[in-house]
């Protein structure tokens, strides 16, 4: 559970930081949050999966 709550602390904060480099280019922050959000899912999803296999939840 730690560890997820470190991925998505890290991922906010790279979010965060990609979208203050590209204020003043909309559609690229637009195509960027998209691509972090779908990485986000994998890297959460991956953890999930790591987790129950060990018999924790």
């Amino acid at each position: 559970m730690t560890v997820k709550i470190i991925a998505t602390l890290v991922w906010a904060a790279v979010l965060v930081g990609v979208n203050m480099l590209l204020r003043n280019v909309e559609w690229a922050q637009y195509v960027t949050t998209f691509a972090l959000a779908g990485t986000y899912a994998l890297i959460i999803n991956k953890l999930s999966g790591a987790g129950s296999r060990s018999g924790r939840l």
